[in-house]
């Protein structure tokens, strides 16, 4: 049977020049997104390194601890370089997957590794991080720039497969769990279901897109929200990888959306942000809005029917998400820029910057101030 492929749109589009744009291999940055685990934010401040701080009355954030602390011995070999992927929080633990120190399962009330114990696991590794991890069943899941996918015992690091799964070509996106099944997109342009029992293949076939696949999102429905740097977001049945919905954006699109049942919302590398009805195939609810040709790589938030948008400026914009009227555009200064993903805690959106200082979003009155992050080491 032949691959099921996207419609095609002309040559294969390379993801060379993004890369460039995006992530230096020789000087990378991170872009984690700050998550909300009650009056906790798990944020990365520089080079890799996370802090949990604790947010107080007013705009303040007290650090309980950062990792790697270079004050302790144990931590003075590690060397992170950067974090892609959003840290998991499950129970007493945070997992995190570093860009080239490895995977860390730390304790979640002081920051201290349960494992690796030895400083770092690197080594087991082909290829570097630019991913975040996926926890289902007791395992974690992560994929490396060489195209390898790993499945690791979330309780000790050990390999829970005989070896990794090789693919052409590298894996960028964070893995998702939906069902029964993971799911694995490449920078091919190629959506591989795998089983979750055995790793084996779950469709006859992979998805096949024009343009390479940096993102990967479960929506409700057994459905997954699949972009590409062909300009193209795709619905899929996460059943069988049949295509739900085709929608071509007016440029690159390598980011998460915000979801509000059938609606989700999201910008591209152009500077313009969309609304979709994904009932029945992907039907617009207003014309794109405009963040002034600013790139969006961040993941959009969604709050009551405000919806927040942080571009590459970096400027935070409001949007009613009904009509697409622009309601609020608020620059942040002297922050660096904005790629990670903004995320919602307490009726806020909390946005993270490149220079790892963070904001808090108000909905309801379209403003943005800076929370002090007090006791952060860097």
């Amino acid at each position: 049977m032949n691959l099921r492929r996207a419609p095609l749109i002309g040559a294969l589009l390379l993801c060379l020049p993004l890369f460039a744009a995006c992530v230096s291999v020789t000087n990378p940055d991170g872009w984690a997104a700050p998550v909300i685990d009650g009056q906790d934010v798990y944020v990365s401040t520089s080079k890799g390194h996370i802090s949990a701080v604790t947010l107080q009355d007013g705009n303040s954030a007290t650090a309980r601890w950062t990792f790697p602390d270079k004050d302790r011995d144990a931590d003075n070999k590690i060397d992170p370089e950067a974090m892609y992927g959003d840290p998991v929080i499950d129970d007493d633990r945070v997992y995190l997957a570093t860009f080239s120190a490895g995977v860390f399962a730390l304790n979640k009330e002081d920051g201290r590794p349960i494992w690796p114990t030895d400083g770092t696991n690197a080594g087991q590794i082909k290829g570097n991080l630019a991913g975040g991890v996926a926890l289902a069943n007791g395992i974690l899941y992560f994929g490396t720039t060489e195209g390898r996918l790993y499945a690791w015992n979330a309780s000790d690091g050990t390999p829970a497969w005989p070896e990794p799964k090789h693919f052409d070509r590298g894996i960028w996106a964070t893995p998702v769990a939906l069902g029964e099944n993971l799911y694995v997109a490449t920078m091919s342009g190629e959506l591989h279901a795998l089983s979750l029992a055995d790793g084996s293949p779950a469709w006859i076939d992979p998805f096949v897109a024009t343009g390479a696949i940096a993102g990967l999102v479960a929506l409700d429905g057994g459905r997954l929200f699949v972009p590409s740097i062909n300009r193209h977001v795709y619905i899929l049945n996460a059943e069988d990888g049949t295509v739900l919905a085709d929608y071509r954006a007016r440029d690159w699109v390598w980011t998460e959306p915000a979801v509000d049942g059938s609606r989700v919302f999201f910008g591209d590398f152009g500077g313009h942000v969309y609304g979709l009805d994904i009932t029945s195939g992907a039907a617009p609810l207003w014309d794109p809005a405009s963040v002034n040709g600013e790139r969006v790589k961040a993941g959009a938030a969604i709050v009551g029917d405000v919806l927040i948008v942080a571009d590459r400026g970096p400027v935070v914009t409001f949007i009613n998400a009904t009509t697409g009227e622009v309601l609020n555009r608020v620059p942040i200064e002297d922050a660096g820029t904005v790629r990670s993903n903004v995320h919602v805690g307490d009726g806020f959106a909390y946005v993270l910057t490149t220079k790892g200082r963070l904001f808090r979003a108000n909905p309801q009155n379209y403003s943005v101030a800076e929370i002090e992050l007090i006791g952060v080491k860097k």
